[in-house]
C-alpha cells in the first residue's frame, strides 16, 4: 500500500494552486495540469512539481519578505479596478481614465487573491487598491531603471510596456500605441498615438519616436527615467 500520509499534502498542494485561480473550475484547474503533461501515469510528485509551478507563476497569496516583494508581479483588483505593477522598489498604478503613478512604498500588507491590496507609501501612508482579482508573477529579474530603450520597434515589444517619465513631468505609457499624459494646471492632457519605433530613449537624452508611414521623427522632451510596467508573464 502506497503511503496515505501523503494525502493532506498533495491536497494542500492542490488548494495553494486553486487560490491563485480561484475562477477557475476544480476540473478546468485539472485540464490544466493535463496540459501540463499530468494524468494517469504520472506520480504524486510530478503533480506536485506541476502544482509548483502554478502556484509561483499564478500565487494566491503575494510573496513578500520584510514587508517587500523580491520580484516583480501584476496584480489585478477590483472595486477599484486597477492595474498595479508592484516590485521590490515601488508600484505603478493603471486606472482606466486616469494618469499612470509611481511611487515608492516603505511596507506592502498581507496580500491575497480576494483580499484587499493595501501598500504604504514612503511617508507610511496607507493607500487601499482595492480587492486583488489576480496576481501574476512577470518574467525576468527586476531592475530598478531601465538605461536605455533607444531601438526599440514596436514589433519587437511583445507583452512589454514601460513608463517614461520626462523632465517636464508628462508620462509616456509605451505599449502597442503610445499613451501620453501631460499634466496641466487644472486636467490633464492626454493623447493616443502610434509608433513605429524609439530612436532614442534613454535617461538625459530627448526622446525621439519614429511615426509609422513615413510621418518622420516626433520628439516628445528630456527622459527623466524609464521603468518596467508590464513584461511576458513567467510560464514557471
Amino acid at each position: 500500500m502506497i503511503d496515505p500520509t501523503r494525502i493532506p499534502g498533495v491536497l494542500e498542494a492542490v488548494r495553494r494552486a486553486w487560490e491563485g485561480q480561484p475562477d477557475l473550475s476544480l476540473p478546468t484547474l485539472f485540464g490544466v495540469l493535463a496540459n501540463r503533461g499530468i494524468g494517469w501515469g504520472s506520480t504524486d510528485e510530478d503533480l506536485l512539481a506541476a502544482l509548483a509551478a502554478m502556484e509561483r507563476t499564478r500565487p494566491g497569496t503575494l510573496p513578500r519578505i520584510d514587508d517587500r516583494v523580491t520580484a516583480r508581479f501584476l496584480l489585478l483588483t477590483e472595486s477599484p479596478a486597477h492595474r498595479v505593477t508592484v516590485d521590490p522598489w515601488r508600484v505603478i498604478v493603471r486606472s482606466t481614465g486616469l494618469q499612470p503613478v509611481a511611487w515608492e512604498y516603505s511596507r506592502l500588507r498581507p496580500a491575497a487573491v480576494g483580499a484587499p491590496l493595501v501598500i504604504a507609501d514612503a511617508d507610511g501612508i496607507d493607500h487601499r487598491l482595492g480587492v486583488i482579482s489576480s496576481i501574476t508573477l512577470i518574467d525576468g529579474d527586476p531592475v530598478e531603471y531601465v538605461d536605455d530603450l533607444s531601438g526599440l520597434g514596436r514589433a519587437g515589444l511583445g507583452d512589454r510596456m514601460y513608463l517614461v517619465r520626462l523632465a517636464d513631468d508628462a508620462l509616456v505609457l509605451v505599449g502597442h500605441r503610445l499613451h501620453v499624459v501631460v499634466a496641466g494646471r487644472r486636467e490633464l492632457s492626454t493623447e493616443d498615438a502610434t509608433w513605429d519605433a524609439l530612436v532614442e530613449c534613454r535617461p538625459g537624452a530627448v526622446l525621439r519616436i519614429r511615426r509609422p508611414a513615413g510621418a518622420g521623427i516626433r520628439e516628445l522632451g528630456v527622459v527623466e527615467s524609464i521603468l518596467v510596467v508590464e513584461d511576458q508573464a513567467s510560464t514557471g
